[in-house]
Parts: C-alpha cells; sequence; structure tokens
C-alpha cells in the first residue's frame, strides 16, 4: 500500500538530520523509501572529523529506451540549534512534528528545508514501474544545505554522467525559479601566539545567556540577531564596571541570524549589573579552568570583519540578479566563538552573476590584512566553506518549460516563473551541462530558520502532485 505522502513527511521531520548531528536515522529512512521504490541505490559517504555526510542516488530506468534523464534533487539537512520552550505547536519538542488540520501547517524541526522534499520526490517516482519509463529518473538526496556542503560537485565528479534536466529543491512557494544569488561563505580566524599571560585582578566571574530569535539572514527583520545583542550587552556592561571577556559564543549557521549567545566575563564587582528580562546570569563556579581574557582578540576580529566586508560589498554584484532575486541583505556574521587564543566566526556574502570568487576573497583577505596592520602577535586564517555561483536561466529549453507548466497544471497551480534569494547548487548543474531550474514547497526565506517552524500542507499536496506530473510528461509520455 502506498505510504501517504503527508505521513512520510511527518516520520522524515521526527528523524534528526540537524548539521554536525549526522543524519544517520534519516538516512535510513530514505533508503528504506528507496528501496520499496525500486530504485537502484547509490551511497556516497564522506567524513570529516565528528560529521559522516552521506548523498544519496536513487535511479530508475526503463528498457531499451535511455534518453535525457530527469534529475530531482533535494537537501536534507535542517538547522542545528532549536529553542525546546518555542516549539509550542509541537508540545516543546522540535522532533515531534506534527499536522495540524486546523491550521493547514506541518510543524517540526525542518519543515521548510529540503528533507521533506526529497520524501515527495522519491514517492512520486515510486509511483511508476521500471517498464513505464522512456527516460531515466534519478532522485538524489544531498548531505548539507544553503549555508554548510555542496555535495552536487561531488555527485558530478562520481556520479552518473551529468546530463539532461534537473529541478532542485528550495522553498520557493510553489513557484518556478529561473534566477537565485550565489554566495560565498568565509571562516575568519585570529589567534595570538603562546606566551606568558596574567590574569587581570577580578571580584567576580560571570556567564550571561543571552536571547535572540532565530530567522534567515535574508529576512533580518524576523529575527533578533545575538551577535548584536551580545556585543550590546558588554558595552553596557563596561558603562557600568571593569569587565574582560572570557569567551564570546553565538550562531549556528552561516546564513541565518542567531538566536542565543554565551558570554563568559570577569568584572571588577561581585555582582553584575540588572541586564533586564533577556539575560540570565549565572556565576561561574569556583575551580572552573578560565581562559586568559580575550578582549584585544576580540576587538581586532571585529575590526578586520569590516573591513573586509567594507572593501567587497561593491564587488558582489547583486544588482544584476533580476530585481525580484536581488538579495535585501549582501554580508552577514551567522556564527561567532572564541577559544582559549583564538576567535572565529564566519561572513556570508551574496553574490550576482560573473562574479570571481578568487578576486572577492583576494580583496577580503588584502583589507584583513591592512586592517590588523600592527598587530604582530595576531595571526590570521581565511577559509572558503563555501562556493556558490549565482542562477540565472532565461534560456531554458522550450521542452523542459513545456513539462513544468503541464506539472503546474496537474497540480492545480498557476504556473509562473520568477526568481529568489535562496541560494542553490543550481549554477553548478547548469555549469555541467543539465539545464535546471528551481522549485519546491515552502513560503520562503521568511519561514526558515524559525522557531515553531512550519509548511502549508496543501504546499506538500501540491509539490507531490507536480512532481508526479512532471515524471509522467519527462519521462513516460515521450
Amino acid at each position: 500500500m502506498p505510504i501517504h505522502p503527508i505521513q512520510a513527511a511527518v516520520d522524515m521531520l521526527g528523524r534528526d538530520s540537524r548539521l554536525r548531528h549526522g543524519a544517520n536515522d534519516a538516512v535510513a529512512f530514505l533508503m528504506d523509501l528507496l528501496y520499496y521504490g525500486e530504485f537502484s541505490i547509490f551511497e556516497q559517504v564522506s567524513s570529516g572529523g565528528s560529521v559522516e555526510r552521506v548523498n544519496l542516488i536513487g535511479s530508475k530506468r526503463g528498457g531499451d529506451v535511455d534518453g535525457p534523464p530527469l534529475w530531482l534533487i533535494s537537501y536534507i539537512n535542517s538547522s542545528v540549534g532549536p529553542i525546546p520552550a518555542r516549539w509550542a505547536s509541537t508540545g516543546g519538542d522540535p522532533f515531534a512534528a506534527r499536522a495540524i488540520p486546523g491550521s493547514g501547517m506541518l510543524h517540526g524541526l525542518g519543515a521548510t528545508s529540503g528533507k521533506v522534499d526529497a520524501v515527495l520526490k522519491i514517492l512520486a517516482a515510486s509511483r511508476f514501474r521500471l517498464e513505464e519509463l522512456r527516460r531515466p529518473i534519478h532522485v538524489v538526496t544531498l548531505a548539507g544545505e544553503e549555508s554548510t556542503g555542496s555535495g552536487i560537485r561531488s555527485l558530478l565528479a562520481t556520479g552518473p554522467t551529468p546530463n539532461g534536466v534537473a529541478v532542485i529543491g528550495a522553498p520557493t512557494n510553489l513557484e518556478v525559479w529561473t534566477d537565485h544569488p550565489g554566495c560565498i561563505g568565509l571562516k575568519l580566524e585570529l589567534s595570538r601566539r603562546l606566551r606568558h599571560r596574567r590574569m587581570p585582578p577580578s571580584r567576580g566571574f560571570f556567564e550571561l545567556e543571552v536571547t535572540g530569535r532565530s530567522a534567515h539572514a535574508q529576512m533580518p527583520a524576523l529575527g533578533i540577531d545575538a551577535i548584536d545583542a551580545g556585543i550590546a550587552t558588554l558595552a553596557r556592561l563596561r558603562e557600568q564596571a571593569e569587565i574582560r571577556v572570557l569567551g564570546f559564543e553565538a550562531g549556528e549557521a552561516a546564513n541565518r541570524v542567531p538566536g542565543r549567545c554565551v558570554l563568559r566575563i570577569a568584572t571588577s564587582g561581585e555582582e553584575p549589573p540588572d541586564l533586564g528580562p533577556d539575560v540570565v546570569v549565572r556565576p561561574i563556579a569556583d575551580g572552573t579552568a578560565l581562559p586568559f581574557p580575550l578582549d584585544a582578540l576580540f576587538e581586532a576580529w571585529l575590526k578586520a570583519r569590516d573591513a573586509g566586508v567594507a572593501a567587497v560589498t561593491e564587488r558582489l554584484g547583486a544588482q544584476r540578479n533580476v530585481p525580484i532575486a536581488r538579495p535585501p541583505v549582501t554580508s552577514s556574521t551567522g556564527w561567532l566563538q572564541t577559544d582559549r587564543n583564538s576567535v572565529a566566526g564566519t561572513v556570508m556574502l551574496w553574490t550576482g552573476p560573473g562574479v570571481s570568487t578568487e578576486e572577492v576573497c583576494e580583496q577580503f583577505a588584502h583589507a584583513v590584512g591592512q586592517a590588523l596592520a600592527g598587530e604582530d602577535e595576531v595571526e590570521v586564517g581565511i577559509e572558503v566553506f563555501q562556493d556558490r555561483p549565482a542562477f540565472t536561466a532565461p534560456d531554458a529549453s522550450p521542452e523542459l518549460r513545456a513539462a513544468t507548466r503541464y506539472a503546474a497544471n496537474a497540480a492545480g497551480l498557476v504556473p509562473t516563473t520568477t526568481g529568489g534569494v535562496l541560494t542553490t547548487d543550481a549554477a553548478l548543474l547548469r555549469q555541467a551541462g543539465v539545464e535546471t531550474l528551481v522549485f519546491g514547497p515552502g513560503r520562503g526565506p521568511g519561514d526558515l530558520y524559525r522557531d515553531d517552524e512550519a509548511v502549508p500542507l496543501a504546499h506538500l499536496e501540491a509539490a507531490f502532485k507536480f512532481y508526479v506530473a512532471l515524471i509522467q510528461r519527462w519521462c513516460v509520455d515521450v
């Protein structure tokens, strides 16, 4: 008996696939779906540190006819730092996914991520027997999401020969996108050389938890940036007492407004001043090992970041996208943390068509070096962890456009071609010769990375019908 798409979506959301937490249970569930859908299954596994990333390819190929295949691609990781108390619709448990018919919404961590979209694509392709297919189908689930990972590169390098057409998943509000920005993700790290230091006289040692509100970085008005709130808290403390920064930790992902910040400070007084209800103050227990203060290194990191961003902003080319796909935010810091002798954080830059990643990074690094001139004891490291070119596909083939219009009509949608501010690997697929469009359930960046995350049930039903009709048109009725 076929699995109902909504029930499968609920089952998938109950499985943890957070970044840096592994996704074994989610991958096992997807592999079961692929097995019972009569797919040939290919698995790509890469390990680094404590993280194992798995890309899955489920292929269905008919008999003698072997035309240009259809690729249906999704990402399966979700955001990493839920605050359970804010998940009212799931009873405080972000993994207790719940479909609520009254509101017409499915709630759960990752509801607007690609993990639900992946399930819909597998179930849609499972409706077709091998003997019906006159063109192959490849259903692909990639590790990573918008800010981390670009599994499409390994897929293109080691998977089936790239050709045909692709629909890559994103919460596009059930519209077909042919345009979106690219992104360059940088990790900036400053470290100080080890030498003898002395802890300055202090009377109080405290941990401060500053609460913000998570949102997508392109929708900052929907969130409260906990990094900014943490820096503002330090400024308020310095107005009333002498303090030293011992630790600063905030953020979950590079493209997300951070929802939480934890500070560790040493003070000249025995008690910190009242900081209001959004800051929880806890004394650090006696005997706790503490690092030497990081004030100078922390301020140097902020100065270096600001100099780098200022130097490249005019080079990012965001205005070259069509108006609806121009990112309102050109850069963001989504993650920042200190170690005993280092400060590291992410800088996400959104780019337009034709931007050279190498030139942007060189200019950024040069500006950082200039800003830190004279800081003899500071060593700088800059790493590119994400590089996605901007996507523009105004010339998609008439056959692919006709197939997506047919699928939209079959799903009861108004065929709409537009663009958006989220990024995908669509441009990498096009560069490899695979005609690509972007489509998926979810209302867009306003719903991403939010507490009590949700997707309309009607979107899931319509997207499932869209994929069934698209497969019928591209792979069967030819």
